[in-house]
């Protein structure tokens, strides 16, 4: 999603990195923990608005909080008349005024966050939602995404030496991540072409944009026999694709050997490619913002779907 106007929020305050301060302090401080749903192969978590309960989308691909308009309208909010937000997503563009809000509850625990987007959201069949829980909120703490037992925790934001995981199972660092703007970017590797793919948990496949699909030599005449495929997401309409059989894609330690992956026309803000729910599921991951680290779980105990 892209903002006309980002607005700095005072969760600041809240999240000030361990390592501003004269004394480094690397203790793990858990600021709250959020249980989440599969629902359609996405992850959905209740949150609490003005002590009413909607359902969001936990999505790191999204640059901000949101919520449908049918949900901004359902819970009553005023909305901010000197500031809109211009969502872009794989259903085209949406602008409207943001929603003012009393706060978000993230498991119990409240966010001072006085303003979320509003836009149309399309999820497709299979899946209800009342918007989008972004990267402005997730990305601002270290995040322990377990699928398999449901549970998101959100850690403070650290930025110290040999950081790892807070867990007993073995652990895999995915080497050469990196940060745009408010996405994380961790290396891929299709059938020997190699790319920078966002980790966005709010995007059911993995999917190829154009500038990698260019370097894979993916022509409209080789896709031209590929399945037509529909996304939704962000804005009033969809995307068409193509599906298309790969050999191997690898992503850290994570081999997914005959990949069937959409490939887009348009860029649509992916990039060379957005890394989505087929690799995510069923895994434990520990993301990091603020350090640039990726860190995957190499026990894999079922799938989660």
């Amino acid at each position: 999603m892209t903002a006309l106007r980002l607005w700095v929020s005072v969760l600041a305050v809240l999240l000030v990195s361990a390592c501003g301060g004269p004394e480094l302090n690397c203790d793990l401080v858990v600021v709250a923990k959020l249980p989440f749903e599969v629902r359609n192969q996405l992850l959905v978590a209740p949150i609490g608005i003005g002590g009413k309960w909607v359902t969001l989308l936990v999505d790191t691909g999204a640059e901000r909080t949101a919520l449908s308009e049918d949900a901004a309208g359902r819970l009553g909010l005023e909305r901010d008349t000197k500031t809109m937000t211009r969502s872009t997503g794989m259903g085209g563009s949406y602008t409207a005024h943001d929603a003012i809000v009393p706060g978000l509850v993230l498991g119990g625990v409240r966010f001072p966050v006085t303003r979320v987007a509003v836009a149309q959201l399309r999820f497709g069949p299979g899946l209800v939602a009342d918007g989008l829980l972004g990267s402005d909120i997730l990305l601002a703490f270290d995040l322990d995404l377990d699928v398999p037992n449901r549970m998101l925790t959100l850690y403070r934001a650290r930025q110290c030496p040999d950081v790892r995981p807070p867990w007993r199972e073995p652990a895999e660092r995915v080497a050469g991540v990196r940060t745009l703007k408010d996405r994380l970017l961790i290396p891929l590797e299709l059938d020997g072409v190699t790319g920078m793919g966002i980790l966005d948990t709010g995007a059911q496949a993995t999917t190829i944009g154009p500038r990698m699909a260019v370097r894979l030599g993916l022509t409209a005449q080789v896709l031209a026999g590929d399945q037509i495929v529909r996304h939704h997401g962000a804005g009033p309409g969809t995307q068409e694709a193509r599906l298309h059989r790969f050999s191997l894609l690898r992503i850290g330690p994570v081999a997914m050997q005959a990949p069937m992956l959409s490939v887009l026309p348009v860029d649509a803000g992916v990039g060379d490619a957005l890394v989505g729910e087929d690799f995510i599921d069923g895994r434990r991951i520990w993301m990091s913002f603020a350090s640039r680290e990726v860190f995957i779980a190499t026990s894999r105990p079922g799938s989660a779907r």
